[in-house]
């Protein structure tokens, strides 16, 4: 047959409603209601959007398309309650926050961050809502713009718990609606283009001389009396740590990381809640969660290299300290016994260690688990090695991903039924790494995952691997609490939750190395550097600790069910509320019956506790 010129014919922009996109070798089709351009803006979400259908072709996505209720993928009002829209979306209810804008139902940090309720029907969410309503309101800050360039740790699912909130109280958030970004110019075009030492100290210059105008600059949602707080907080802050010696250079720095934008956006509140880095100028009566005290710092010094740091002489020491001392700095919170230790330790101050709460946390009891029913010898048995919840590739190394590999190399010569599951982004590595995932049995997911598809993992694994340099709270008790059988390292922290013998098995040769508490000076002592190599003795630990784990099926069952019972009587919700709570009394003064522990190391005891009143503003 002879064939000539022929039409080109167009790929369609849409089908009965749906927006197409062909891209990546796939067929996209995204509801009416959703918003395609941010979407294709997001690395990675069009991938992930839990309403987009996908195909290899665009008959199948049409047949996706034509199975679909298109009326169901449209947001419904069906009522409003106390300034919450009550939306029906996909079967499921939601109340939403009256002047939120916008927002992506579909997406669990959207809704997180913008303070959205779910439930099973319009009647229990008015009865949340109303429970809220009585509730003193708290902000929770981890929406600033500032903590998107801090590793986004503002949604880290560490503050999940921000969504039940202990009795009394209600978080809030201020973030203001999403805007779209504008399309690059010509101008903004050959800037981009330019020479990377130039656009940087011009951008600095620019960044400097810019910093009094943003006071009276209009930017949406910053209101002229939030200008004038932050601006006399701005100023006050300035003059009372020169007041107390600090180094002019320091504290400008120090102002300049607290990010002025952030600090217009957040406006006047009545109780701020930080996560992890004090950004305030302290306008605003706050409560802070940390982990570790080296975040106090952060940027200005920065987990992983502090093992040689004489963190008191650093000029910026008397600034964290001045703003820790403040009245407005109400409560510092953490879930590490050695942080509530560390902390007063750093700073010798009384004023300090008054405001410092310990309660360890909890995440949720899921219900499918693995429960390690007796199976053939021959049958697989499944590792589990998860990076870091942002997946950063250099955070395979942190987690002692190199170190598994190692291992693993050796265990699955002597154990043929071992699968490997490694879900992480990984950095570029040698040859010899690349040649033992080449090997077989290693599995590798560089992708994102939904929350059903992270617990199929868990349920479905038997030995969950974190050699970590130190602790990875969330990552550590989310194993414990799905029943397997954790291999942890002894860096810093782990062994707070982590038993040997008890709740999993502690591989040695972090400690010293890696990471390392020091009371002394205060200070949690960090060296990434040496997990850039795999560790000899690291990789031994887990070769021995996961032949025994393969070898004794009794003894993963023992761990892992100790490990689940932990969290349901210890590491659960109720507990962390507690000292939450105690957190949030103190910061609003209230005097409200709480069990709170008395000392670093003292049992926890029952009893009222009467925090000092705020200062008059």
């Amino acid at each position: 047959m002879h064939l000539g010129r022929r039409d080109k014919v167009p790929f369609p922009a849409s089908y009965k409603g749906f927006q197409l996109i062909r891209t990546h070798g796939r067929v996209h089709a995204l509801p009416p209601a959703a918003d395609m351009e941010r979407i294709l803006e997001t690395p990675g979400l069009l991938d992930r959007h839990p309403a987009a259908l996908s195909a290899a072709t665009l008959e199948e996505v049409q047949r996706l398309v034509d199975a679909t209720d298109p009326t169901a993928l449209v947001p419904e009002v069906v009522e409003r309650v106390d300034g919450y829209d009550v939306v029906r979306y996909r079967g499921t209810f939601y109340a939403v926050p009256g002047g939120a804008g916008a927002i992506d139902l579909d997406l669990p940090e959207e809704r997180q961050r913008f303070g959205v309720l779910t439930g099973s029907g319009p009647e229990e969410l008015a009865r949340t809502i109303r429970r809220l309503a009585t509730g003193t309101p708290v902000e929770f800050a981890g929406w600033l713009p500032i903590y998107k360039v801090s590793g986004n740790c503002g949604a880290h699912p560490q503050f999940k718990h921000t969504g039940a909130p202990p009795a009394g109280y209600r978080f809030t958030r201020s973030a203001p609606p999403p805007s779209k970004r504008p399309r690059q110019g010509r101008v903004s075009k050959a800037l981009a283009r330019a020479n990377e030492k130039f656009r940087k100290l011009t951008r600095s210059i620019f960044y400097a001389a810019r910093v009094p105008f943003n006071f009276v600059l209009p930017r949406r949602g910053v209101s002229l009396t939030a200008r004038v707080l932050v601006f006399t907080a701005f100023v006050r802050l300035l003059f009372t740590l020169l007041w107390k010696g600090c180094r002019p250079g320091a504290a400008l720095s120090f102002l300049q990381t607290r990010h002025l934008q952030s600090q217009l956006l957040l406006g006047k509140q009545e109780l701020v809640f930080l996560t992890s880095m004090p950004y305030t100028f302290g306008q605003n009566p706050w409560v802070i969660e940390i982990e570790d005290p080296t975040t106090l710092f952060y940027p200005l010094v920065q987990n992983g290299h502090t093992c040689a740091l004489a963190l008191s002489e650093s000029p910026y020491f008397p600034i964290i300290k001045a703003l820790l001392e403040a009245d407005h700095c109400k409560a510092i919170l953490t879930h590490m016994r050695s942080t509530a230790e560390l902390v007063p330790a750093l700073f010798q101050s009384e004023a300090i260690a008054k405001k410092v709460i310990y309660a360890p946390l909890g995440v949720p009891l899921p219900d499918r688990w693995q429960r390690h029913e007796p199976r053939p010898d021959d049958e697989p048995v499944h590792l589990l090695f998860i990076n870091s919840w942002c997946q950063v590739p250099e955070n395979f190394y942190v987690r002692g991903g190199l170190d598994v590999l190692e291992a693993f190399a050796i265990l699955r010569e002597r154990y043929p039924q071992l699968r490997l599951t490694m879900r992480t982004a990984l950095p570029t590595l040698d040859d010899h790494y690349l040649r033992i995932i080449e090997g077989g049995n290693i599995r590798i997911v560089n992708r994102f995952l939904t929350d059903e598809e992270m617990a199929e993992f868990h349920a479905t694994s038997d030995i969950f691997l974190l050699p970590a340099a130190r602790v990875h709270i969330v990552s550590l008790l989310q194993a414990m609490s799905y029943g397997l059988a954790v291999v942890g390292s002894d860096g810093w922290g782990m062994e707070e939750y982590l038993e040997d013998g008890h709740n999993g098995l502690v591989v040695r040769g972090r400690h010293g190395k890696a990471s390392w508490a020091d009371p002394e000076a205060g200070m949690l002592r960090e060296n990434y550097e040496v997990m850039y190599t795999p560790d000899p003795e690291v990789v031994a630990g887990l070769v021995e600790a996961v032949s025994r784990l393969v070898e004794d099926a009794a003894l993963r069952r023992r761990l892992g069910r100790a490990a689940r019972s932990d969290v349901r009587e210890k590491y659960n919700s109720e507990v962390w509320n507690r000292g939450l709570q105690a957190a949030l009394d103190r910061a609003s003064g209230t005097n409200r019956a709480q069990v709170i522990a008395a000392r670093i190391g003292e049992p926890a005891r029952e009893e009222r506790v009467t925090a000092p009143a705020p200062a008059q503003r």
